[in-house]
């Protein structure tokens, strides 16, 4: 039995991994899937000053007060930058990171620094006309619970120590209909890099919601690679 922590992407919650955390579970594994201070559920909790550091002390909330332990951490998307800075802080709780066409930011890089250009010109944009010059809004795809996020949790620079190493696995799982142009940096950086598992899955970044059995089963093919 395996304790899972699967993390949400921007603008979502953690209803997004809803199918997953079913599959998985019932393969006897232990799921917890967090929702982020501000979206989601905790929507009305939103607010100008949220940032990446809030998200990632929601994490670390999880992993300490649960008391886990030997923890397979998964993140989609955004939440690559926050399951960076867990495993940063709390090295010894972390069995494994899985990057779900995530993020894999380097000390001192925010998600504007990952992102596109035009994505990165567009999300400001929405945030000045539209969002009160803080509030980021999703591209529309008719999901009324994917709301919006505070700009500052994709603007503020993650902190790495790295002074506690890392001694667990590490994943990246590449999707690839269609590839996000934004996460092209963060595929480079780990595809050639032999302390990292790399895999493909042929579905968008939405996966947990568009294929969660495939994307299950891959979270369970690459723990079982790393033993």
């Amino acid at each position: 039995m395996a304790n899972f922590v699967l993390v949400h992407g921007g603008f979502t919650g953690g209803w997004v991994w809803k199918s997953v955390r079913a599959y998985l579970e019932s393969k006897r594994h232990r799921v917890y899937t967090p929702t982020l201070t501000g979206l989601g559920e905790r929507a009305h909790l939103i607010s100008p000053i949220l940032d990446l550091e809030t998200h990632i002390q929601d994490v670390e909330n999880v992993l300490r007060y649960e008391d886990l332990n030997d923890v397979i951490l998964v993140g989609n998307s955004y939440s690559g930058m926050v399951i960076t800075g867990v495993a940063d802080r709390m090295p010894e709780r972390i069995a494994h990171l899985i990057y779900v066409d995530a993020f894999v930011p380097h000390h001192g890089e925010s998600v504007f620094d990952l992102v596109t250009p035009s994505l990165r010109s567009q999300f400001v944009a929405q945030a000045n006309t539209q969002g009160d010059g803080w509030r980021v809004s999703p591209l529309s795809d008719g999901d009324p619970r994917r709301l919006a996020q505070p700009i500052k949790t994709l603007q503020q620079p993650i902190v790495l120590s790295g002074a506690n190493g890392g001694n667990y696995a590490r994943t990246f799982i590449r999707c690839t209909d269609p590839r996000s142009p934004s996460i092209d940096s963060s595929d480079k950086r780990v595809r050639e890099n032999p302390s990292w598992q790399y895999l493909e899955l042929e579905t968008s970044g939405r996966a947990a919601a568009q294929a969660p059995k495939r994307l299950s089963d891959m979270l369970l093919e690459a723990i079982q690679t790393a033993d």
